[in-house]
Parts: structure tokens; C-alpha cells; sequence
């Protein structure tokens, strides 16, 4: 499509530049990874697009518009640096295209903001900077951003989450209504965060629980944001629909400040709640990063609330083992024990 007038995303319109160099005008809609808006390039970009060969900056923009959609993936690009990886195309005139420096943008709101929308995990100092503003100010430009590319909202919701908090609470409630297919977990940290606590539990765990029954260990992930005990009682709510007790529902209750008295209960009730007071006392115990260990277990390591000396969780686990000693168990109480003290596997 030749380049017509256009609404930007600050409401006005004009014959807009292209996205990705933002020098040329941009002169082609390019419909790509099914997204509902287009890439708005100039015919270089484009070229470089499609081919994986964007220069550092034109990157950094195309991804603070778009996301991480599959032609800006990380696949193709480091996004600390820009720098594309897999290129199909000589990548030309790099330097004068340099990718943006934290030390650059942390003083610009909006374009902070894009750096925090480019990194693929938000950094600390990222978010610490933020609070340095006005949380008004960012909801705005957040909004702004998510009215012009709902692709995008994933990442603005943790901003919202994790930096503008109860400010946004009206704004995430009305995305909670009018949420799309499979965004659960996108918006859940958001809920969690901005929401009273029983307006959100309510809202995440109805929706969790309106799913199949095969959803659940992909759904219940949404819940470790609250990292509360009301989370447990859910799980004893829902027992009956657990079929399979993958680690998934060990690492919610481990965050779900648990304790020795519900280890004893669980282990007493029989499957599937031993089972995962099995794998909490796994993770609770557990004082080296293992490589499969969730990022959030690693930022923030599980602890047992009114845990007993280790001899006696070593105790009652392997008393377990007397009702219930297939190989998972097995392997399970092991792990207790080796953790406790220190053992080899």
C-alpha cells in the first residue's frame, strides 16, 4: 500500500516516517506475523526486515512499536545490543544506527519507556528508574501505546504491574473485561498488583477454573503473584480436578507462603496434594540455582514457614514413602534429603 495519512499513535494525523529508520517516509504497509497493524517502512527497511538485517536502531524502534514478533525475534538479533545474528543481507552502515544506551534514554520518559518495552526480561534498573516518574505520566503512554498495538500489551501490563501499580487499577480492570483468547498470564501480574487482592483472586482463579481441567498446570502460574497462603486452600479446593501433578503446582505453593503444618496435612491426605508438598519441600530446601529452576524460584528463592529442624522433614518424608514409593517419590524424598545435607545425587 502506497503511504496514505494516517492516525499515529499520539492522535495525529500525518504522512507519517517510517518506523524503523524513522528518516524516510514511509511509503509501504507490510502485513507481517499476523499482527493487526502494519509494519509502516520505507521500501530499505522493508528490504532489510524481511531479510533479518535491520541496523541497531531500527531495530530498538520496530520492536518498542511491534514487540518481539517473529521477525524481530531474538532468534535474529540480540536485543542487547541490536547487532542482527542471522542476517540474509549485508547489514550496512551499523555505526551510524547505534543501539540506544540505558545512560541515553533514562532521563527521556518515552523513550525509557521503549527501552523498557524493547529488553526481553525488564531490568531492575529499568524499573527503578521509572518510579522516578510520574505514574500518571506513564499510564498515559502505556495506554497510548496499547490503543495503537494490543500486540504490545504483555509488556505493558508489567510495567503497569510492577511500576505504575493501583494508579492503573481502572485501566487493568477494563483490559480484564475485554481481554482476548490466551491472555491470562499476560494480565495477571497486573490484576495481582493494581486490583484489591479479593476482587483479583476472584477474577484469576474463576477464570482458571472455567478452563479444562488440562489447563490447569498452564494457568496456575497466574496465581504465584499474590504469594499468599489463601493460594493453598484454592489447591485443596481444586484437588479433585489434578490429574497429573507436574513441578508447575510444587512452584506455586512453594511461593504460596507454606508451611511445616500443611506439609504434615498434605502428606497425610494422600495424592495429589503429597505429591506437591513433596516437591515444595524439594524447592524450599534447595540452596543452589539448578538450570531448570523457574526465573522466578532463582530471583527469589521459596522458604518453609515454621520449617523443624532438617532431620525431622527428612523424617516424615521418608515415612511417606512407606504408602506411596514409585520411582517419583523416591526421587523426590532423595532430593529432600540431599539438600538438607548436602549429599551428592
Amino acid at each position: 500500500m502506497v503511504a496514505g495519512t494516517w492516525t499515529t499513535m499520539n492522535g495525529i494525523e500525518n504522512l507519517m516516517n517510517c518506523e524503523s529508520c524513522k528518516a524516510n517516509k514511509a511509503t509501504i504497509d507490510e502485513f507481517l506475523d499476523d499482527n493487526e497493524i502494519p509494519y509502516r517502512l520505507c521500501w530499505s527497511c522493508r528490504k532489510r526486515l524481511v531479510n533479518y538485517a535491520l541496523r541497531p536502531l531500527e531495530l530498538f524502534n520496530l520492536v518498542a512499536i511491534h514487540g518481539h514478533a517473529y521477525y524481530l525475534h531474538d532468534d535474529f538479533y540480540d536485543h542487547d545490543t541490536g547487532v542482527a545474528t542471522q542476517p540474509e543481507i549485508a547489514v550496512l552502515e551499523v555505526d551510524k544506527f547505534p543501539f540506544p544506551d540505558f545512560d541515553e534514554v533514562k532521563d527521556n520518559l518515552e523513550r525509557l519507556i521503549d527501552y523498557a518495552f524493547v529488553q526481553y526480561f525488564m531490568e531492575a534498573r529499568v524499573i527503578s528508574q521509572l518510579m522516578i516518574f510520574d505514574r500518571g505520566a506513564i499510564l498515559e503512554i502505556i495506554k497510548r501505546k496499547v490503543d495503537y498495538n494490543a500486540a504490545i500489551g504483555y509488556r505493558a501490563y508489567e510495567v503497569a504491574a510492577k511500576v505504575v501499580g493501583p494508579a492503573a487499577e481502572r485501566w487493568i480492570r477494563q483490559e480484564w473485561i475485554n481481554q482476548k483468547d490466551n491472555q491470562l498470564l499476560a494480565l495477571a501480574e497486573a490484576v495481582a498488583a493494581c486490583l484489591d487482592f479479593d476482587e483479583a483472586f476472584s477474577l484469576l482463579t474463576a477464570e482458571i477454573e472455567e478452563k479444562d481441567d488440562r489447563t490447569l498446570p498452564n494457568n496456575i502460574s497466574a496465581l504465584a503473584h499474590f504469594r499468599n497462603a489463601k493460594t493453598l486452600d484454592w489447591i485443596e479446593k481444586v484437588a479433585s480436578r489434578i490429574h497429573t501433578v507436574p513441578t508447575a503446582w510444587g512452584n506455586l505453593a512453594a511461593v504460596s507462603q507454606f508451611d511445616w503444618s500443611r506439609v504434615q496435612k498434605w502428606l497425610l491426605h494422600g495424592r495429589p496434594l503429597s505429591l506437591i508438598a513433596l516437591d515444595v519441600l524439594g524447592e524450599c530446601t534447595t540452596t543452589k540455582n539448578r538450570q531448570n529452576r523457574s526465573i522466578r524460584l532463582q530471583q527469589n528463592p521459596p522458604t518453609l514457614i515454621g520449617s523443624p529442624d532438617p532431620a525431622v522433614i527428612v523424617e516424615n518424608s521418608q515415612a511417606y514413602l512407606a504408602i506411596d514409593s514409585v520411582p517419583r517419590t523416591k526421587q523426590a524424598v532423595k532430593r529432600i534429603a540431599n539438600n538438607l545435607f548436602e549429599t551428592e545425587d
